[in-house]
């Protein structure tokens, strides 16, 4: 068996680390230390001051041999003359300035000389004691008072462990949005047996969602019931508000903010409907367009189709990225309308809903406040159910009493499930022509109008409604007039000029009159949406475009382009530029809307029909050539309809004179052409004066 030997370890104090210091060396850079002196004159020796002087120079001005023959008593001896009678040049200075001298010439000095010798300043070096913090000062120290009465007591000092700094975690604020209630199943309520007979069964009270008073209005003897709610179908919504998509969003933002070295952070977030914004924090000196020189990147790395960027968000302190949904969702157009703040807002008649916006808030617009609208936009981007969320919103609130519309649909599709009810003045208007007679009839009214309440003492359609109301005027009521355009490219392009007029004419000065105006358009380009237009419709709903160009067009800045299309809208009203969702209504539900009007109406009530807007456009474009009389009889007295013989006879183009003849023969005054043959004149002298005085 090995023994086993202990190898006994000697205890070794290691010195503790200690860094020590060198006390810096005089004149280490060389072998001679500068020592400072005391001033001696050259001159005048110790007798004067040690003290330091600027020094004044006199700069050397014209010739120095002449410069002081003014103060010589005797002319100055050339150098040559000097050298011969006194020996040098410098016979002058034989005078040399002593102290004797300058008390001569400046007086006795009042400086006292002083017999003190230099003293040179000498400087204890300290001993400086090492760095370290183990380190004791082992040197003894002599105690003044060894015994003391009452000794103090030994001080310690408490050991404490370190404090490490941990690393905060940043945690995404929880913002606290709307959240719909769920509705309540009837069978889970139980009501309480308290003061009942526990046998008797207690019928269960169906619940219903929330639907207004049906409001029935007399009209004359018969009455009008207006639509319910109940027509339309509703959509829950996605009541996550944090899903993964969208953390990983904040992530990526959060990431392409470090990388190009903005100081900021994504704060919170609120997910709309289609999109969501993300509200990022900068910190204090950041400027905010840096954001805007990186929304490619941000793109890019989103992955997204398009991103929209505000900078900032109105009322906060945050700038929104608006970036589009993984899933968008629908908005139902019987969950915006559904609600009491719509629906029992009687002092607001031409109240629409548009939809729902970021916050998760419903949107309305009352007509009256915008007053006329501009809606614009891309083909398939969502304005014709924007211009059918207005019509509805309209025939859920009003009566044909209380208002009246005219609607002109060039492309004959838009439009149609609208003809035949109460509360259209004309059918719908699919012809050009016919629109722009429309137009200029609504401006004859708007003309009636205002004659009428500078008759009755009122300012608006409001108050003189209230004075009929009160029987202050013996009048009827006055219903709102709401005109709807759904394409207005096609009504300039055939009759620019009176489209034009009559817009601007109505724009400018309706409102009152209760007369307002919505126009929609595909192509938002100057030469339709012409400045004249433009000027007098502040309210403007911009839906997906082509380019940044047609963006100014409509909004007068940029933000459409960036749109995602199928119902997603900017509405820019006086003070800020809205982005929201448009509300969806298919087309079942706008039948059941207009079936359900005309079955209690038993027809419609026009006030004219398209034959009275022909005859009314065929008497403007008479009235406006002045030789319409001329021709005619002309043409009647001598039995010849023919072009030459107009033109001859006028001296006039072929193109007045074919338009003349095509005139007559609308007013039915000649026969139509017949090829080669002479047209027929069909009327006699007495039968024109008949056709001409309805003119």
């Amino acid at each position: 068996m090995r023994k086993h030997k202990d190898n006994v370890e000697l205890p070794v104090e290691k010195d503790p680390f200690v860094i020590f210091q060198f006390v810096k060396l005089e004149g280490i850079r060389g072998k001679e230390k500068y020592k400072k002196s005391r001033f001696v004159s050259p001159i005048f020796g110790r007798s004067v001051k040690d003290v330091v002087t600027v020094p004044f120079t006199i700069k050397d001005t014209g010739d120095t041999t002449r410069r002081f023959d003014a103060f010589r008593t005797k002319p100055k001896l050339t150098d040559e003359e000097a050298k011969r009678k006194h020996g040098n040049k410098y016979y002058e200075f034989t005078n040399i300035v002593s102290n004797k001298t300058r008390a001569e010439y400046f007086g006795e000095s009042s400086y006292v000389p002083t017999n003190e010798k230099d003293v040179e300043d000498t400087h204890e070096r300290k001993i400086i004691s090492p760095i370290g913090g183990h380190y004791k000062d082992r040197s003894p120290k002599p105690d003044p008072m060894p015994f003391k009465a009452n000794p103090e007591p030994q001080r310690r000092v408490a050991s404490v462990a370190p404090v490490f700094q941990e690393r905060k975690v940043e945690v995404e604020p929880v913002v606290g949005t709307y959240v719909r209630r769920a509705p309540v199943d009837p069978s889970s309520i139980k009501s309480s047996e308290f003061g009942t007979n526990p046998n008797q069964q207690i019928p269960v009270v169906e619940q219903k969602r929330f639907e207004r008073d049906v409001h029935i209005q007399k009209v004359e003897h018969d009455h009008y019931i207006l639509p319910s709610i109940k027509l339309f179908s509703k959509k829950e919504r996605d009541l996550n508000e944090k899903p993964q998509w969208l953390l990983d969003q904040i992530d990526i933002i959060n990431a392409t903010l470090s990388q190009f070295g903005i100081e900021g952070f994504v704060s919170g977030s609120k997910k709309g409907p289609t999109v969501t914004r993300y509200e990022v924090s900068l910190d204090p000196g950041v400027n905010v367009k840096r954001i805007l020189s990186i929304q490619d990147n941000l793109m890019m790395n989103l992955a997204s189709q398009s991103l929209r960027i505000e900078a900032p968000v109105p009322g906060k302190p945050y700038v929104g990225l608006e970036v589009p949904n993984y899933k968008p969702e629908i908005v139902a157009f019987g969950n915006v309308v559904d609600q009491k703040e719509f629906l029992d807002d009687l002092d607001h008649p031409l109240k629409v809903a548009l939809g729902v916006d970021i916050d998760g808030e419903n949107i309305y617009v009352d007509i009256q406040s915008m007053p006329h609208g501009l809606i614009a936009g891309a083909t398939n981007s969502g304005k014709s159910v924007c211009v059918n969320t207005f019509l509805v919103s309209l025939l859920l609130k009003n009566s044909p009493k209380d208002l009246k519309m005219i609607l002109i649909d060039p492309k004959m599709v838009e439009l149609t499930p609208y003809n035949g009810l109460p509360h259209l003045i004309t059918p719908v208007i699919t012809d050009v022509k016919m629109a722009a007679a429309a137009l200029n009839w609504a401006v004859s009214e708007m003309e009636k109008r205002y004659q009428t309440f500078a008759n009755s003492r009122s300012r608006d359609i409001k108050s003189f409604n209230d004075n009929v109301k009160r029987g202050l005027v013996d009048l009827e009521k006055m219903p709102f007039i709401v005109i709807v355009i759904d394409e207005l490219a096609d009504l300039m392009a055939v009759a620019a000029h009176e489209v034009e007029d009559a817009i601007q004419r109505l724009t400018q000065k309706a409102r009152a009159a209760g007369i307002h105006l919505l126009v929609a358009t595909q192509r938002p380009s100057t030469d339709v949406v012409k400045g004249t237009i433009k000027s007098n419709i502040p309210a403007r709903i911009a839906f997906k475009v082509a380019s940044f160009v047609d963006s100014t067009t409509i909004l007068d800045g940029a933000g459409a382009e960036a749109l995602l299309g199928k119902g997603d809208m900017l509405l820019k009203r006086s003070d800020r530029t809205h982005r929201l969702q448009g509300a969806y209504i298919p087309d079942e539900e706008i039948y059941a809307v207009t079936d359900f009007i005309k079955k209690q109406s038993g027809g419609s009530n026009y006030v004219f029909e398209h034959d009275a807007l022909k005859q009314q456009s065929r008497s403007r474009e008479a009235i406006q050539d002045e030789l319409f009389r001329d021709v005619a009889y002309f043409v009647v007295e001598s039995g010849n309809a023919s072009i030459n013989s107009i033109q001859k006879e006028f001296t006039i183009g072929f193109n007045r004179a074919q338009k003349l003849v095509e005139m007559l023969e609308e007013y039915e005054i000649v026969a139509p052409n017949q090829g080669t043959k002479a047209r027929e004149v069909l009327v006699t002298i007495s039968e024109l004066n008949d056709i001409l005085a309805d003119l």
